[in-house]
């Protein structure tokens, strides 16, 4: 008996070894001071990895950019990029050299941590700019498709189902350029309550994206998403008084910031880890990244105009 159990430990050791060799090939070390081209989007994940969408593929650091890896084997043009509440990645964009994936590549979807992708829909069709979901229900997604033409035009796109059936909306209230749509987020009371922030100001739907109205027009949302908690908004605004990350526990009625005034840049996206809300990652419309451990008391640049650290 004692045999067989060792022997089953043993092979148990072979299989998880042979996993891990696996993953740690779809995962490539990064020299220091490699120049990545554009961020379209940042995720913490629950362990802590800080995960940035570029121009030509995903990219990983485990240690505030003092080492970083690639992430999968693709080097796809990252657009949309947007981690769910459950650990789920998804992507949108466009394909790099050697891609096996169309132009556009539509919604893809990983349950990996980006080491591989799977085509869900629109695949050779459309390009999300902006994708979000609903805190509670992740399944409950939104796309903003900023520049399609014809069959596939420019509008908000809504899945039920994790990406697999979508219906368009035509929005009414929204810039008529919807590349003046800079943010998206679904409110946590309700899955058809969404915040936009835009070049007329934050602007609100409670039909599901169909109908806009101002909503606070004093301030620009450039990126926004939950915090843990699932109830408070954090996200990174500017007024006439004050930039920087800010925290709303009203629903956007007001604002507290927690630093970060990034002056005449901007943050393009930002992320929270759901099992710290602490760690704090922001990306600039600057190709720059910053990361705090500490809920903002200090911030890390990690990527500086496309540098990494």
């Amino acid at each position: 008996m004692k045999k067989i159990a060792v022997l089953s430990v043993l092979s148990l050791s072979l299989i998880l070894s042979a996993c891990g060799s696996t993953e740690d090939s779809k995962i490539a070390p990064v020299k220091s001071g490699k120049t990545i081209e554009d961020i379209h989007g940042v995720g913490v994940s629950n362990d802590g990895t800080t995960y940035v969408a570029t121009h030509e593929g995903l990219f990983s650091t485990k240690n505030v950019g003092k080492t970083w890896s690639k992430v999968g084997q693709s080097s796809d043009d990252f657009m949309g990029f947007h981690l769910r509440s459950d650990g789920t990645m998804m992507t949108s964009g466009h394909p790099g050299q050697d891609s096996e994936y169309p132009n556009p590549m539509g919604i893809l979807v990983s349950k990996d941590k980006g080491l591989s992708w799977k085509e869900v829909e629109y695949v050779g069709k459309i390009d999300f700019h902006l994708l979000t979901t609903y805190h509670h229900d992740p399944k409950i997604i939104y796309g903003l498709n900023q520049m399609g033409t014809g069959q596939y035009g420019a509008g908000i796109y809504k899945s039920l189902d994790g990406g697999e059936k979508w219906a368009k909306i035509e929005p009414k209230g929204l810039p008529g350029d919807l590349m003046k749509v800079y943010s998206l987020l679904v409110l946590p009371e309700n899955k058809d309550t969404l915040l936009a922030g835009t070049e007329n100001g934050v602007m609100i739907s409670k039909d599901g994206g169909e109908n806009w109205n101002v909503f606070d027009e004093t301030r620009l949302i450039t990126a926004m998403t939950l915090m843990p908690n699932g109830k408070d908004i954090i996200g990174y605004s500017i007024n006439n008084m004050v930039s920087g990350v800010m925290i709303s526990q009203d629903k956007g009625e007001s604002w507290t910031s927690i630093g970060l005034d990034l002056g005449e840049d901007a943050a393009s996206s930002i992320s929270v880890n759901q099992k710290d809300g602490k760690q704090i990652a922001v990306s600039t419309f600057s190709t720059s990244l910053f990361e705090t451990k500490d809920g903002g008391q200090k911030w890390d640049q990690i990527i500086t105009t496309g540098k990494l650290k």
